[in-house]
């Protein structure tokens, strides 16, 4: 009984279906129009064609396991008459329908009925179908430049200044390494074109080197002053700590004295520990009653933020700490509650900073190992946490692989790309290499930097190498456990990285990348491998957005900014297809929430 029984439902089920599908379809210019009675017989057979499509052995009798009959003419016969309902001439369609309303009095008319059936039939979509399923947004990129405005813009103030620049060195390219100082400035200087060179075999004097010599020149003349300039930058910044440490030790020395001789006051103790100095340095008492002041900052600087502070402060520490306009308890708070994230992305990004501070005796050693965004750091200045942590109470076995590209699920689409996208106006040239358009700005993209054109985002593509963005993952204070935080500003249009993951498919009921070509749809999952991209959280309102970019022939989904300010939180819009159906309430908190639950 319960074969024939589901021999029914079966058949029941794929009747229904068909007929939907018949009836939504508008054109039926197809099917015979002869027939007095269509009547669609449909039979569903099951077999085993076994394992390989392509063996000769004969399969098994197939198995019938549904039969259905579906009368087709009432659908046909309301399709005629609507059609001719739509070719009556407009006219007669309003005589009669004056008509239809008689005066009192006159003959009593039949009425024309307005009902007529229904070309569609409702069919509500299943909304769990595309459930915690991220969308692309499909609009163009915000664009860069920003309409002025006529209203009062607060600029950022000058602790806002030192904090983004110290953010903006520590992500930069600099190397802190003690050890450049004493490596290259043995370099000769390339010979210049303009440098009389003798032929020794003729004693002709030549005006100009060769181009292979000027090039020559030009690559030696570039890798010296790299190495001049950071070299700069690491003295500048060992002069920075050094002249905060002395600061240290010329206030213990005073204490020293006081304490060896209370009976003389604290005043005298201090001009003689300051006459001292001035003797060593050699300077006159106001010039280093000057530079006591500067320094002076450099040491409160370092008791809120530490050494690192001083370390990446680069020049704006100076300005900062000479007019000392915002050296108050709040900022000096600010500060504090930023120390460990300083140490954090220090330690990550720039290894070698703490050698700096073997020079005035402070411990060299790393405190925070492994990736940038391994650490989850708080607003509030507590101790940084592990990323795994955050995750073990509803994941045990939490573990994620920091990305620096896409790697495509094998199992799934047997090593081929599915973010390929064939361009059309590419021209292959005569070494065999493609030259690609792009389809944003128009200009020819190349990872060779004498060929490029397109700088859409130069920071991601092109002949550049990828650095991570400053951005930090945080904890949150709403019950969204993790997101994005901005360190330093991001411009309207910007790229701030590429979202990467595994590239698969047929993810389900957990939060994935829903992305597609022309040809293909794909999926890119951040369950457990990816980047810093996965922490993004929801906003009703957000500043930066989900945008497919394709560089030569390969599509890219970006994470573009709208405008992101230094300190506030990275968010971008999953869109309806994420909250479908979903039991989950938006935390935004923003007064346009569309997916906020009342029950929640």
């Amino acid at each position: 009984m319960d074969s024939i029984d589901h021999f029914e439902e079966l058949s029941k089920a794929i009747a229904k279906t068909i007929e939907e599908h018949i009836a939504r379809s508008k054109n039926s210019a197809g099917w015979p129009q002869e027939l007095k009675h269509p009547v669609l017989r449909v039979d569903a057979f099951l077999e085993d064609q076994g394992p390989d499509h392509d063996q000769d052995t004969t399969p098994s009798r197939p198995l019938q396991v549904a039969s259905s009959t579906i009368d087709l003419a009432p659908i046909f016969r309301a399709r005629s008459t609507q059609r001719a309902t739509d070719q009556e001439p407009r006219g007669e369609t309003s005589a009669r329908s004056s008509g239809d309303e008689s005066e009192p009095g006159s003959p009593r008319r039949r009425g024309v009925g307005k009902l007529r059936v229904a070309n569609t039939q409702s069919f509500e979509e299943d909304v769990t179908e595309h459930q915690r399923q991220i969308a692309t947004d499909t609009r163009n990129f915000p664009k860069r430049r920003k309409i002025a405005s006529d209203k009062f813009v607060f600029r950022p103030s000058t602790l806002d200044k030192l904090i983004i620049g110290i953010w903006e060195q520590l992500h930069g390219t600099l190397d802190l390494n003690p050890q450049i100082i004493s490596e290259q400035y043995n370099m000769t200087l390339p010979v210049s074109s303009s440098t009389p060179v003798i032929n020794e075999d003729t004693a002709v004097e030549i005006r100009g080197a060769g181009p292979a010599l000027q090039t020559d020149a030009f690559h030696r003349m570039n890798t010296l002053c790299r190495k001049v300039t950071q070299a700069s930058r690491v003295c500048r910044s060992i002069e920075i700590v050094v002249q905060a440490k002395w600061i240290e030790l010329f206030e213990d020395k005073v204490q020293t004295s006081i304490a060896a001789a209370p009976h003389i006051s604290k005043t005298k103790h201090h001009k003689q520990a300051f006459v001292e100095a001035c003797q060593d340095f050699g300077w006159s008492e106001k010039e280093l009653r000057n530079k006591i002041a500067i320094w002076r900052g450099y040491r409160e600087v370092k008791d809120a933020a530490g050494w690192v502070a001083l370390v990446f402060a680069g020049m704006g520490i100076y300005r900062f700490c000479k007019y000392r306009v915002e050296f108050t308890k709040e900022a000096m708070k600010r500060l504090q509650n930023l120390r460990t994230r300083f140490e954090v992305a220090a330690d990550t990004l720039q290894p070698h900073w703490r050698q700096l501070l073997s020079i005035i005796g402070e411990s060299s050693r790393l405190q925070y190992a492994g990736h940038p965004h391994d650490w989850v750091v708080s607003e509030d200045g507590a101790q940084p946490v592990l990323l795994r942590s955050t995750y073990l109470e509803r994941e045990p076995f939490f573990e994620f692989e920091q990305l620096e590209e896409s790697i495509i699920d094998e199992r799934e689409w047997r090593g081929e790309d599915p973010r390929w996208v064939p361009q059309s106006s590419a021209v292959v040239r005569a070494n065999g290499n493609s030259t690609y358009v792009c389809a944003v700005c128009d200009q020819t993209q190349s990872d060779e930097p004498a060929l490029n054109s397109c700088y859409c985002f130069p920071n991601l593509f092109g002949c550049v190498k990828r650095r991570p963005p400053p951005v930090q993952i945080y904890r949150t204070n709403k019950g969204q456990n993790n997101g994005l935080l901005a360190l330093a500003p991001f411009e309207r249009g910007a790229g701030i990285g590429e979202f990467v993951g595994l590239i698969t498919k047929g993810v389900r009921h957990v939060d994935v990348m829903d992305s597609a070509t022309a040809t293909t749809n794909y999926q890119i999952w951040q369950g457990r491998q990816g980047n810093f991209t996965r922490f993004i959280n929801h906003s009703c309102k957000a500043n930066a957005q989900f945008s497919q970019f394709t560089w030569l022939d390969t599509q890219h989904v970006v994470l573009v900014s709208k405008g992101i300010e230094a300190g506030v939180e990275i968010s971008v819009d999953y869109g309806d297809r994420y909250w479908a159906g979903l039991d989950k309430s938006c935390l935004c908190g923003e007064s346009c929430c569309r997916y906020r639950r009342a029950h929640r």
